[in-house]
């Protein structure tokens, strides 16, 4: 092999690791906001928190606006979603308020779905309660 065949091999193998610097990698473009329409109203377990609660959609909001001017009623905005983990609930980053309108009282839960307090290990029903499950050991008379 001549000189010339190793340092195509060289730079092609360089290339393939690291991106060359003639070419430029793609930027993530940043995610577009979209529209959203539902109940604004104030979390029960955290007073810091305010909770967008519409038929599709429960997510906490984020960014800057006025609370105040916002519990309790309609809101028509835009923003971008951020989708819920396992960790964290479901958000939106507000980037502008479009409408708000009539007063409201529906709210969400910010808990994923499926969850109710079962400590590891235990199954649904265990603790009672769940309709269609009887007991195995009927209760005496």
């Amino acid at each position: 092999m001549g000189q010339t065949a190793v340092t195509r091999i060289f730079i092609f193998c360089m290339c393939a690791i690291a991106p060359c610097s003639g070419q430029a990698t793609p930027n993530a473009a940043p995610p577009a906001a979209s529209n959203f329409a539902g109940c604004v109203q104030r979390s029960t377990t955290d007073k810091d928190t305010v909770i967008l609660s519409g038929e599709s959609v429960c997510a906490k909001m984020t960014g800057s606006f006025s609370p105040e001017k916002l519990i309790g009623h309609e809101v028509d905005l835009k923003g971008v979603l951020t989708e819920r983990t396992a960790a964290n609930p479901a958000a939106i980053r507000v980037a502008s308020i479009t409408s708000i309108g009539k007063s409201c009282s529906d709210s969400c839960s910010l808990q994923p779905h499926g969850t109710r307090g079962l400590r590891s290990g235990e199954k649904p029903g265990k603790e009672g309660g769940t309709p269609g499950v009887a007991p195995t050991n009927p209760p005496p008379q």
